[in-house]
């Protein structure tokens, strides 16, 4: 087995051998470092805000803008349906990090639903952009302050944001932007997150 620079404790075979194969790709494709010093705080979103996640890897993606890879390791458990016994297990995502120059304030950023068009008709909260309808029927977009999301979500953002990935989230905190997908960590994903990503942190 590699000396890989993730937490491989209590990972089955096949998922470390997933976390090997990520490794290898993103090493293949960018500029790549491992980082200790960066201070990432999984409470800070909403995203990762899981009381039994801690980060298990982090990576830097080195280019001109660079960027994070924050693995994120989470612990699952459940019992048995015809016993007491507890069953333990740990799964890997992995989210984008990007610190930018504009103050988003806190902003969600998800493909829109079905559901989320009825439950507008009865509570509407989500942002609109009447100046740009393809960007306003595809995302579902909520924020804490609706004038400081205009100011910082310029046409450059949405025109790039068009690209994200159906299974991905963007949330923002100040100037902290984070990236990512709630499903288990693939290969392929992972390399089509950091692709989005290199786009976003390029944004000025």
């Amino acid at each position: 087995m590699k000396n890989l620079p993730f937490d491989t404790i209590n990972l089955s075979g096949d998922d470390v051998q997933i976390l090997e194969d990520t490794y290898d790709a993103l090493k293949a494709k960018f500029n790549i470092g491992i980082d200790c010093d960066i201070h990432f705080d999984v409470k800070k979103f909403d995203s990762t805000a899981n009381t039994e996640t801690t980060i298990g890897g982090i990576l830097s993606i080195n280019s001109s803008s660079p960027f994070y890879l924050i693995f994120l390791k989470t612990h699952y458990s459940s019992y048995g349906l015809k016993s007491a016994t507890r069953y333990d297990w740990y799964k890997y995502t992995v989210w984008a990090y990007i610190n930018q120059t504009k103050d988003f304030g806190r902003i969600l950023i998800r493909h829109e639903t079905f559901n989320d068009r009825l439950v507008a008709l009865l509570h509407p909260c989500e942002m609109k952009f009447e100046d740009d309808k393809p960007f306003d029927h595809k995302f579902y977009v909520v924020t804490n302050d609706d004038q400081k999301a205009h100011l910082a979500m310029n046409w450059n953002f949405r025109n790039a944001v068009m690209g994200m990935g159906d299974n991905m989230v963007l949330e923002t905190e100040g100037k902290s932007l984070i990236i990512g997908c709630p499903l288990d960590i693939n290969t392929g994903q992972t390399i089509q997150l950091a692709e989005f990503a290199s786009k976003i942190a390029a944004l000025k």
